[in-house]
């Protein structure tokens, strides 16, 4: 086999990202930065954790919790969860220093992909 290919990073796709920012923010204590387009980004300050973000939908994809996998070639898995008969749902597209893709899993769970530049 090779690299392995870790969780990196988690999303929530949410109806009122806002209100539900402030949410997890009350229970579990986590400081969210905003930036200008609405997006609230959470940092573990943990070693053991993953960083994550929540923000308002803008249609393209329907509300949603995401976990999302590090990939060296993106355009590859894509090849093959295309292969296996499942259907990708946004992209590949750039997102700052990121190449992003979003899938569907046979069961319906939502999955992303990240590629580092």
């Amino acid at each position: 086999m090779g690299r392995k290919m870790p969780v990196v990073y988690w999303e929530i796709n949410a109806k009122d990202g806002e209100a539900l920012s402030k949410f997890y923010e009350e229970v579990f204590e986590w400081d969210a930065k905003v930036d200008s387009t609405g997006f609230h980004s959470f940092k573990s300050g943990d070693p053991k954790g993953i960083n994550g973000g929540i923000f308002t939908g803008k249609g393209v994809l329907p509300t949603h919790r995401a976990l999302c996998v590090e990939v060296d070639n993106i355009e590859e898995i894509v090849k093959r969860i295309k292969n296996l008969g499942q259907e990708i749902l946004q992209g590949p597209f750039e997102s700052g220093d990121t190449i992003l893709a979003f899938f569907q899993d046979p069961e319906g769970h939502m999955i992303g992909l990240i590629q580092r530049k």
